[in-house]
């Protein structure tokens, strides 16, 4: 009986630590996550604004502003201090790249491809370090 109850008392401590651990790795790449949800979720809404032709409207201009911002911050959240990476670096010029040739203010069909440009080149990152 006191074996079992060894064992009960180790699994549970066990989960317990498991846990934990698993936690604050969640958290260490904490900063990433939130760059990646902000940029899926700005590409997205615009889009939506492009396909549905609503992409004229001035808010359009807050997507691209903000994934001109999160463009700037990817080698500091990606990469460690000092840190270099060949491949992830060209992977992020070519994602400013695709950003900065989007204009904001063109006609709707335009935007489009540009932003399939744009989603194309967060896709091309994705396959190599997902």
């Amino acid at each position: 009986m006191r074996y079992l109850v060894c064992l009960v008392v180790g699994v549970l401590a066990g989960a317990i630590l498991a846990g934990m651990y698993a936690n604050a790795m969640q958290r260490r790449n904490a900063w990433p996550r939130a760059l990646m949800n902000v940029m899926q979720h700005e590409l997205g809404a615009a889009r939506s604004a492009a396909r549905d032709g609503t992409c004229a409207m001035p808010s359009q201009r807050r997507p691209a502003d903000h994934l001109r911002l999160v463009a700037d911050d990817l080698d500091a959240a990606l990469l460690p201090a000092g840190a270099k990476d060949r491949v992830l670096s060209q992977y992020i010029v070519d994602f400013r790249a695709a950003v900065a040739a989007w204009d904001a203010q063109g006609p709707c069909p335009r935007q489009a491809e540009a932003l399939t440009t744009v989603a194309n080149a967060c896709e091309a990152c994705h396959r190599d370090y997902r």
